[in-house]
This record gives structure tokens, C-alpha cells and sequence, in this order.
């Protein structure tokens, strides 16, 4: 059993595909498919099921494979401490960042990041919460950005404590924009963005949003909601952040929400065996610099949770 092979499995197992699996090693796919052959002699086990289209993992591949990840995790760790990246801000790092916070974030730190550590490549991705959490236990990604939720062997840096506001376009009786919730003319992200779920821990709202005019709008976008509140006569709940992005207009129609001041914490998460803490240290600096000093802190803020 190699390294090799077991890169070669990972691949497979990624990609779904040996051809696929095959470019992504850099290797020809006879090669590839030599060596998954290999080791499925050496171990006497079946690892993929070439039957079903695409790959498929046995069952027992499907153990192998996530024991096969932990190997090369750790080898990759190895690799690092070796290089002296445990301190250094130097090489590649792949972070997944959750579409509520990168559009917002993402410009305010990256440009003097960049100039501040030259050697450093930033590959960043936009995606959900749920994908940060296992792209980062599986070693697809180093780094991770969100609203944390509790998780064995992840580290969380806090970063800042940003407050929720709500938005509204909802005409009361009195000629007045109305300024508390209405559940049934609040617009919310689609399920799986953690800002959804929160705003439904704030006042139980789910079930009653979702009978909106019997429209389910699937997004992630915190624009498309914002849109749609504003042509539909409606409600959304907003991050802090995307004031600066409004509108003289839009502004007007945004309102602190009745309650302790309701506030998403937001964190950078990694690994606990990702040992190269100058990158940690580094960007959480580097993100901390640019955050108002009100945010830095949860002193008389309710920190909304995430529940599941």
C-alpha cells in the first residue's frame, strides 16, 4: 500500500470518474486504474462499484476511503510543518466563505491582505455552511468563514458580532412603514443558509413566510430578497454589512429589530490538525483591521443561535 494509491482512491472517490480521476493526478488512466487495482488485490476488498455510472464506493471503499483521507491529511501536515508554514504566510490556501458574509467582507480585507503577504494564493468559494463544515473535516478546504455552529475537532477564531436588521416596505394602517415583523410578508433565504435559520430562532417565523403570497423563491441572495421586499411591499432581515451596499431610499425603510439587539456572531474555523497558524493568525488580523470596534465585542448583544 502507497501514498499514491491512496491518492488515487481519493481522486476516484471525488471525482467519479477515472477519467476525470486520471487528470486530476496528472497520470494517464491506465496508470490510475492499475494502482486502484492493486490495492483492492492487497486488501482483498472491492473499493468501487465499476458497474454504476458514475463510480461508486462498496461499502467497505466507503470506510477505507475516509480512513485513506485521514492518512493523507496527516501527511499533508507533515509536509507543512516540514516546510515551516506552521508560521509562515506563504503557499496555497483554499476557504470557503458562506454568500451572506463574502460580498460584504471579501473587499474590505482582501486587497491590503494581498499586498501585506505577496507569497500567499487565496482560493476562495463561495458556498453553504454545511459544505465549509465537511469540505474542511474531509481536507478540501483549510479555512472556512460563518456563522459557527458547535463541532468536534474544528478550532473557531471569533471575528466580530454583527447586528440583524429588519427591512421593510409594508405600509401600516396609519400611512407609516411598519416597523416591527410581519411574518407572513417576511421574505427569508432558502433552507441550508445558517441567516435563514437564525432569523426563524428569532420568532419561530418558518412556517408562516413560507405562505407568502404561496410563493417558495429558493436563493441564497440576500439582494433577491432585498428586491423582493422592496417591489412586493414586503419584509427581509438584513446583515449590518449590506447597509453600506443601500441606498438613500432603502435605508429609510431599515429598522432596529425589538429585541436585545440580535446580533450573528461570525468566525473563521479550520481543523484542529491544520498546523499552519501564521495563515490563521494572518487573515483573522487582517479581517479583525477592518471591522468597527462595536462589532468586536458581544457586551449587552444576544448572539442568535443556530439550531438544527
Amino acid at each position: 500500500m502507497t501514498i499514491t494509491q491512496l491518492e488515487y482512491i481519493l481522486a476516484l472517490f471525488d471525482h467519479k470518474s477515472f477519467s476525470k480521476a486520471a487528470n486530476f493526478c496528472c497520470v494517464s488512466q491506465p496508470s490510475l486504474s492499475m494502482q486502484v487495482q492493486k490495492l483492492e488485490e492487497e486488501l482483498n476488498l472491492i473499493l468501487f462499484d465499476r458497474k454504476i455510472k458514475p463510480i461508486t464506493p462498496t461499502t467497505e471503499g466507503y470506510k477505507i476511503i475516509q480512513s485513506a483521507r485521514k492518512i493523507i491529511q496527516e501527511k499533508k501536515s507533515i509536509q507543512d510543518l516540514a516546510k515551516g508554514w506552521h508560521s509562515d504566510v506563504i503557499g496555497n490556501v483554499s476557504m470557503g466563505i458562506i454568500p451572506t458574509i463574502a460580498p460584504y467582507l471579501v473587499p474590505k480585507f482582501l486587497s491590503n491582505f494581498n499586498l501585506s503577504y505577496p507569497n500567499i494564493t487565496l482560493d476562495i468559494y463561495e458556498t453553504t455552511t454545511h459544505h465549509i463544515y465537511k469540505d474542511i473535516e474531509s481536507g478540501k478546504l483549510d479555512i472556512g468563514i460563518l456563522v459557527p455552529e458547535d463541532a468536534v475537532d474544528i478550532q473557531k477564531v471569533p471575528l466580530f458580532f454583527e447586528e440583524l436588521f429588519l427591512y421593510s416596505n409594508v405600509i401600516a394602517d396609519n400611512g407609516e412603514i411598519e416597523q416591527n415583523i410581519i411574518p407572513e410578508k417576511l421574505w427569508i433565504l432558502e433552507e441550508g443558509h445558517c441567516l435563514s435559520n437564525q432569523i426563524a430562532s428569532i420568532c419561530n417565523l418558518r412556517t408562516h413566510s413560507k405562505k407568502m403570497n404561496q410563493i417558495n423563491y429558493n436563493t441564497g441572495s440576500l439582494e433577491t430578497m432585498l428586491r423582493l421586499a422592496e417591489n412586493g411591499h414586503g419584509q427581509t432581515i438584513i446583515p449590518h454589512m449590506l447597509l453600506d451596499f443601500l441606498d438613500s431610499s432603502k435605508k429609510r425603510k431599515i429598522f432596529k429589530i425589538p429585541s436585545n439587539t440580535p446580533v450573528r456572531e461570525v468566525a473563521l474555523i479550520y481543523a484542529e490538525n491544520y498546523n499552519r497558524k501564521g495563515v490563521i493568525e494572518a487573515l483573522s488580523e487582517q479581517i479583525i483591521s477592518v471591522i468597527p470596534a462595536e462589532w468586536k465585542n458581544s457586551v449587552n448583544k444576544s448572539i442568535i443561535p443556530i439550531i438544527r
